[in-house]
Parts: C-alpha cells; sequence; structure tokens
C-alpha cells in the first residue's frame, strides 16, 4: 500500500520566494505555448503550495471549478505542465488503500530567461505576489509541514498597505516559535548534521542548502557528495557570523562564501560563478 506523507521531504524550493521566481520565469519563457488552463492552474497550485514549499495535493474536483474548467480540461492542463517539466505528480493512498488526491510538485526549471528589471509593466500574466491560499487537506498537516510563518504570511496579507510592508519587513528572519527539530531528507546529512549541531534548528540547514543548489546550477556538479563537502567548508568559515536576526543577510553571506570555496577548489568555474 503506497501511502505518502506530505511533510518538508516533499519540498522542492528553499523558500516561496523562490519558488514564486520560478514561477514567474517559467510562464516568461514558456507563456506563450501554454493554453490559459494550464496557466491558470500553475498560479493556482502555486498559490496553494507554502506550508510545504512548492507542494500542493489539492483534489481535482475541488481546483477545477475555482479555475472554471471541467475536469477533463484540468487534467489537459496538468499534462501540459508535466510536459515542461514544471510539475510532477505523486500519487497518493489512504491508510485503508483508498485512493486520495495527488501530490503536485512545482519543479525548478532550468534555461529560463531571466525576468525583466521592470517586471510590473511586462509581465501581466505571470504569478501574482498578493496571498497565498492553503488547500483543503482530508487530515490535519503535521508539525514539520509549517514553513517559515514570515514567508506564508507576506503572501496571505499581502503588500497593500504600509503597515503591511513594515510587517513584512520585521518578519524577515526565522522565528523562535517555530523551530525544526529535524532537517529535511533532501538534506545531504554531511551538511545538515554541523549546521543542526551549532543552531538546533534544521530550517537553518533546509534554507542554506538551498543556496548550495544555486551554486549547482551555475556550476552542474550533480554530485551530492561535492555538494556537501562546499557546503560543509563553507558553513565552517561562516557560522561564527551567523545571527537568527539576521538570518536573511547571512544567507546572502553565505552564497558569497559558497561561490569563493567553489573556485578555490576548481579554479576554472570561476567564469561561471561571476556571472551571478
Amino acid at each position: 500500500m503506497n501511502t505518502i506523507s506530505i511533510d518538508q521531504s516533499l519540498a522542492t524550493f528553499a523558500s516561496v520566494s523562490d519558488m514564486d521566481k520560478t514561477v514567474r520565469r517559467f510562464l516568461y519563457t514558456h507563456g506563450h505555448e501554454l493554453t490559459h488552463s494550464a496557466i491558470q492552474l500553475l498560479k493556482r497550485l502555486a498559490r496553494y503550495s507554502c506550508k510545504v514549499v512548492g507542494v500542493s495535493w489539492a483534489e481535482a474536483e475541488t481546483m477545477a471549478p475555482k479555475l472554471g474548467i471541467s475536469v477533463r480540461t484540468f487534467w489537459r492542463a496538468v499534462k501540459q505542465l508535466e510536459s515542461f517539466g514544471i510539475i510532477s505528480r505523486i500519487a497518493r493512498r489512504k491508510k485503508h488503500g483508498e485512493r486520495s488526491s495527488n501530490i503536485y510538485q512545482i519543479q525548478p526549471v532550468e534555461d529560463l530567461r531571466e525576468l525583466p528589471s521592470s517586471s510590473s509593466d511586462t509581465l501581466d500574466g505571470t504569478l501574482p505576489m498578493s496571498h497565498c491560499e492553503e488547500a483543503k487537506i482530508p487530515y490535519a498537516p503535521s508539525v514539520e509541514q509549517m514553513q517559515s510563518a514570515a514567508e506564508t504570511e507576506s503572501f496571505k496579507t499581502g503588500l497593500s498597505s504600509e503597515e503591511n510592508l513594515k510587517t513584512v519587513k520585521r518578519e524577515k528572519r526565522i522565528p523562535n516559535s517555530r523551530v525544526w527539530k529535524k532537517v529535511p531528507k533532501n538534506v545531504p546529512t554531511d551538511f545538515a548534521s554541523p549546521v543542526m549541531r551549532d543552531t538546533a534548528d534544521g530550517q537553518v540547514a533546509f534554507r542554506l542548502w538551498g543556496k548550495v543548489l544555486l551554486v549547482d546550477k551555475l556550476c552542474g556538479f550533480e554530485n551530492p557528495t561535492t555538494l556537501a563537502d562546499i557546503a560543509s567548508e563553507t558553513w565552517k568559515r561562516t557560522r561564527s557570523l551567523y545571527k537568527e536576526r539576521d538570518f536573511n543577510k547571512f544567507c546572502g553571506l553565505f552564497y558569497g562564501a559558497l561561490k569563493r570555496v567553489t573556485a578555490e577548489r576548481f579554479p576554472l568555474l570561476d567564469p561561471f560563478l561571476c556571472k551571478r
């Protein structure tokens, strides 16, 4: 019996903002090749994918009416998005073996066009940043399903007022009330262990690993052992600078250090690393 729990091990992005940027770039690159139903479905899936970033699990019979399309059109849209590699499906069953809703994962896609600097005027069809909805699920989510409160709340409240902008700025850190006691399975143990030992928060390792994957996109290692080794060395060099209240700033510092460590070990990759 194939029962799959929905937890952070299924997450495909390090943060909601990373997922949102990928969806924007995908629609900017391939939007003209998609049907209107496929575009609307991708936007809706993104709005449902905040608790476990990149993952949603609403049923077709629930989603189709919200999109104003038939269930058959819904499945055609799903197949089109799958053909581009932007989403994937995982079949799921309940404890007694009955079929349940599919799990939809929004996937990172390579070779996408960069967004223009003034995206508000040129990207009318891309993903709105106003809020993020939560899909109805057949059972209560586990504690590990909760993603960063700051990121989720910034979607729910929107950025329509000066007060909300101030709230988002205050919440741009890992909140003390949401410490992760475990590290998601997609983060290598060789990297997760020292970070967890120093911070006692699995979310730190999870989000920093997202920066490691960004460097991997530039270099194309596709070797978890190499990535974990570079990430561990970078953590050793930067951990003394880690401060919870300035975590976003530390992420930028960690990303820069990652590129320096990579360039030291692989000098030929320095031109690729300097691009970003």
